[in-house]
């Protein structure tokens, strides 16, 4: 499931759209970079269907999918907007 019904179901897991400080993406991952780490529920991220896995890594809450990371990421930035 790639698309908006993902999108809403990460942001909110990583505590909702003002947790978010900053969020990038590389080929496979989304890059959070959140205002409290501890808000985010890791293994509820981790449950959902397209998510491959959740690490920290480098003070970033990555969040690997199956596919379409670059439409993800797009549908994650316009709900912050």
């Amino acid at each position: 499931m790639t698309g908006s019904g993902l999108a809403e179901q990460v942001l909110a897991l990583v505590g909702g759209t003002e947790n978010v400080e900053t969020v990038t993406h590389c080929f496979s991952r989304l890059r959070f970079v959140l205002h409290d780490d501890a808000v985010a529920d890791d293994a509820a991220i981790g449950a959902l269907p397209d998510v491959v896995m959740v690490l920290r890594q480098g003070g970033q809450l990555q969040v690997a999918v199956r596919s379409g990371v670059m439409t993800l990421h797009a549908e994650v930035v316009a709900l912050l907007a």
